[in-house]
């Protein structure tokens, strides 16, 4: 069991978080946290430090809650084992989603059932890094934007399904649908929040 002198991660554009795979750690390790990246320490299934950008060399100072949990020895290259998560935090845009069969409506005016599909692009980044990695990770060795896609695809075909069918109990046709994008996207922005 080897212990581990550099801990860093050159992902890929996919790739939304990382776990370094060694948990085999010791003090006086290089960390190396890239520009639009978090690092944390997890120890036990508790999130403990958060690294952002910048090269560190692991001592008990600047990993304090972990230290604390492990009660590390001070100084030398002490031994200890946690997970290192990597979080990346840039956006990424034009994401496409759409509905995978047609919304069934009855048009207000006309009385007749519509299939309505709808489609669309969105962007997304992680802003709030460690709540991303409580709720979203769990015991996956990685998450990849598809993975992310795939959750926020549910929520926004439910939440304009729900739009299309409300603007529809109000009384506006199909006709007029396209006048409503705007609000549409609105209250997709604010229910599709992590």
């Amino acid at each position: 069991m080897a212990l581990i002198d550099v801990i860093t991660w050159d992902g890929g554009t996919n790739q939304v978080a990382w776990k370094f795979p060694s948990t085999n750690l010791r003090l006086g390790s290089q960390l190396t946290v890239k520009p639009g990246q978090a690092a944390f320490f997890v120890y036990r299934g508790r999130v403990c430090d958060e690294i952002s950008e910048g090269t560190i060399t692991l001592q008990t100072g600047n990993i304090p809650l972990l230290t604390k949990l492990l009660s590390l020895p001070f100084g030398g290259d002490s031994p200890f084992q946690a997970e290192v998560w990597f979080i990346n935090k840039l956006a990424k845009l034009d994401t496409k989603w759409g509905t995978a069969s047609p919304i069934q409506v009855e048009d207000p005016r006309y009385g007749i059932i519509l299939p309505i599909r709808a489609y669309g692009q969105y962007g997304f980044r992680v802003s709030d890094a460690k709540s991303f990695l409580t709720n979203l990770i769990g015991a996956s060795q990685e998450l990849t934007d598809e993975n992310v896609k795939q959750y926020f695809r549910g929520k926004v075909i439910a939440t304009i399904s729900s739009q299309i069918g409300g603007l529809f109990n109000e009384r506006i046709s199909f006709l007029n649908i396209a006048a409503h994008l705007e609000e549409l996207s609105e209250v997709q922005n604010k229910k599709s929040r992590l």
